[in-house]
């Protein structure tokens, strides 16, 4: 019993694919079978059609030239009176069409050569515009001078008072320091007897060391 189609499992069976690649190509191969097919009808249309080429020019030295209206009212007024047909030969023909161009040539109107254009006026210089010159600096107000002495004061005090600061410091731990050898001394002379050599030396490296800070 074959396996049944799964949808969610389709993207990984190797047929899935390869159906897939056979519906593309049956789509694209119907597409170009249309596009043929239409191509071919438009073709067979076009041939069908009549060809349109310039209307033909009627020749003047015919023997039968077609009917026309009569150019005088002389002539229309006269029945009797025949139109005559001039005939020549072909080279005939060539010749007298060559010296009718030569004499329209001649009696055209020659065309008047255009004027020649105005010289162009130069353009005005203009004239230079003047730059505006920087405004002067405001001068010092008398408060705004007083009011910076001022501030440099206060900060010359405030520097001092870190100054002093810092001195006390420095004192109150070298006072600290003095009362601490003191105490410590006057404990090493009570208990002298009680301490032995080894005692005395490492309580007096350790009062060295506290005084070289």
């Amino acid at each position: 019993m074959p396996a049944r189609f799964n949808l969610y499992s389709a993207w990984i069976d190797p047929k899935f694919y390869g159906w897939a690649a056979v519906f593309a190509a049956a789509l694209l191969l119907l597409i170009y079978a249309v596009r043929r097919y239409r191509g071919l009808g438009r073709a067979a249309c076009s041939c069908d059609e009549p060809a349109h080429g310039p209307e033909t020019e009627p020749n003047p030295f015919l023997e039968e030239p077609p009917a026309r209206p009569a150019p005088d009212a002389a002539v229309a007024s006269d029945p009797g009176q025949e139109e005559k047909t001039l005939v020549l030969a072909p080279g005939e023909q060539l010749a007298f069409l060559a010296a009718a161009d030569a004499a329209g040539s001649e009696f055209a109107p020659q065309q008047e050569e255009p004027a020649a254009a105005p010289a162009a006026e130069p353009a005005p210089a203009e004239a230079p515009v003047p730059e505006p010159e920087p405004a002067p600096a405001p001068a010092a107000a008398p408060g705004h001078a007083a009011e910076t002495f001022v501030r440099g004061i206060y900060a010359g005090i405030n520097d001092l008072d870190e100054r002093m600061k810092t001195i006390e410091a420095a004192l109150s731990k070298g006072h600290v320091n003095a009362d601490f050898t003191v105490k410590f001394l006057e404990d090493m002379v009570q208990d002298m007897d009680n301490l032995d050599k080894s005692k005395i030396k490492a309580r007096l490296e350790y009062l060295l060391s506290d005084l070289k800070k």
